[in-house]
């Protein structure tokens, strides 16, 4: 990344949108980054574990996960675009409770209050399998509070907030509850790309087996965590851009050649087979866990919540709303907005394409191979038990080529994911008044520092569980359920309250947008209470 900042617009930033499709092409980038980050984990573990719990049933369901996200995503970055405003500032000023930072909420209390965290996970994940239950969680959440409320007392003049000091001398370090809601979900998300780095580790584990001794995926995963931190931390955007799209190209190439060579198999798809997922119908033995894994496929397939999240801040560094300029009266920033919008909407479609037709192709490689089979993938034995989609559709052969594929696919979601995650904690620390925006080189080196210590925590988490689908299955889930809603409903808000009327979408656009927010509002909240309905007896399907 150079010295330039690419979050603030100048005049000499003002470029015109290309013309054509062929022109248009050279200035995509930002969704490939985002197809990076989706397919590890929602379409390579959760989407082929859904078809092999579920069989063809729920296609349907995969498609739909597909297409009625985008448009969201795509009106986030609208708002970026015309008005330069990453995700995260937007949000911070949605209507609802606000205040000033508190004084406490520093940078050594964010840390000491992680830590317990972890500390208090570990504890849990090491108590005899009899002693994990409400109770033992219940007392661990109290001891991690206790020590929250505690931390100001004990941190007192170790540090004062880097940048300005004085949050009630700046309206930047106002609050309001949805970063509070954010920060809060930092911590499943790192327990969500953990999945997908020991999916990495296990990989490898599976291509040198017994190298590093037992447990050798979790050795493999601090290996990978650290080419991550070197590719990522020596790297630029462009660089990044340039990775991503060698690697999404690569694995969806291998995973259509692999769909479609199960034609001269045993395992071959029939029309039957693809008719009976297409009739919008559900399994008639639908218990918790496959509720819970078709939730966590919803909310990792398309474009999943931290897509959405940091798709803004790709447009933001590909020079989209650099191009456009602040807004000013007359018909050239008009011009500018409109077109570069346009780019952005043929990204997010060719995007689109790309994830979709990976997705599908995952979930019947699942369908086809592992539900007749019964396999389910989990555990230490996720990766060797998803490899079976190639070998035994196509032989023994095909065991490199899935390893190959495989480890492009995740180790592309570990890149992106703490490509993005990085930036938005250190735009968080702007947010919040904890550091000053505006020196870019400030928010670089935290934006460095915060891919060393996502990619840490991404190591703790896996060396803690070992079972990605089940950490994928719990967070996803979890966050889906919270943040789904407030991203459609706030979208919704700044459609009609923010977006300046002659750069707004037309009526179709805006009539899907209202049609998806509303199904993020009330599918996965939905969802769970039908899991919990299950879970207890309330009601019972076959």
């Amino acid at each position: 990344m150079g010295a330039t900042d690419p979050y603030k617009r100048t005049r000499a930033d003002f470029a015109d949108p290309p013309r054509g499709f062929r022109a248009t092409l050279r200035h995509l980038g930002p969704g490939m980054i985002l197809a990076g980050s989706v397919v590890g984990s929602g379409e390579l573990i959760v989407t082929t574990k859904l078809g092999a719990v579920a069989g063809f049933a729920l296609l349907w369901f995969v498609i739909f996960s597909c297409l009625v996200k985008v448009v969201v995503q795509a009106e986030l970055a609208r708002h970026t675009i015309a008005s330069g405003k990453t995700f995260l500032r937007v949000f911070n000023a949605l209507p609802g409770p606000a205040g000033l930072r508190p004084a406490w909420l520093t940078l050594p209390w964010l840390i000491g209050f992680v830590l317990a965290c972890v500390v208090a996970l570990a504890v849990f994940v090491r108590l005899p399998e009899e002693s994990r239950g409400a109770a033992a969680a219940m007392w661990l959440c109290v001891g991690v509070m206790l020590l929250a409320f505690a931390l100001p007392k004990i941190l007192h003049g170790v540090q004062a907030p880097v940048g300005k000091a004085n949050p009630a001398a700046d309206p930047a370090s106002r609050m309001n509850w949805f970063t509070w809601l954010w920060l809060a979900s930092m911590l499943l998300v790192f327990v969500n790309s953990g999945a997908i780095l020991g999916g990495t580790g296990q990989v490898l584990e599976m291509a040198f087996p017994g190298a590093l001794g037992d447990g050798g995926a979790r050795y493999w995963s601090i290996l990978v965590a650290a080419l991550c931190g070197a590719l990522l931390l020596g790297g630029t955007y462009t660089t990044l851009e340039r990775l991503l799209v060698i690697l999404v190209s690569t694995f969806t190439l291998v995973t259509v050649v692999c769909a479609g060579l199960l034609r001269w198999t045993d395992f071959a798809i029939s029309w039957p087979d693809l008719t009976s997922g297409l009739t919008f119908h559900v399994p008639s033995d639908l218990t918790t866990p496959l509720v819970l894994t078709a939730l966590a496929m919803y909310a990792g397939t398309g474009v999943a919540f931290g897509e959405m999240w940091s798709y803004t801040y790709w447009c933001v560094e590909k020079g989209y709303a650099r191009h456009v300029g602040e807004p000013e009266p007359g018909p050239a920033w008009q011009r500018r907005a409109r077109g570069w919008i346009r780019v952005m909407y043929t990204d997010a479609g060719v995007t689109m394409v790309v994830y979709t037709a990976s997705t599908i192709c995952f979930y019947l490689l699942g369908a086809a191979i592992l539900h007749v089979q019964n396999l389910d993938p989990g555990g230490r034995e996720t990766l060797s038990v998803l490899g079976s989609i190639y070998t035994d559709g196509l032989g023994d052969w095909a065991a490199g080529l899935f390893m190959v594929g495989a480890f492009f696919v995740l180790i592309s979601t570990v890149l992106s994911g703490a490509a993005g995650n990085s930036r938005m904690l250190a735009d968080a620390l702007g947010v919040i008044g904890l550091i000053d925006a505006s020196d870019y080189s400030v928010r670089l080196r935290f934006i460095r520092v915060f891919v060393v210590t996502a990619l840490v925590l991404y190591c703790v988490a896996y060396w803690l569980f070992e079972d990605p689908p089940q950490m994928l299955l719990v967070t996803s889930s979890l966050i889906a359920a919270v943040m789904y809603p407030v991203l459609g409903l706030g979208t919704l808000y700044l459609r009609h309250r923010r977006i300046p009327p002659e750069i707004a979408p037309g009526r179709p656009v805006t009539v899907w947008l209202w049609v998806c927010a509303l199904v993020l509002t009330f599918v996965s909240p939905a969802g769970i209470l039908l899991a919990i309905a299950i879970q207890a007896g309330w009601i019972g399907f076959g």
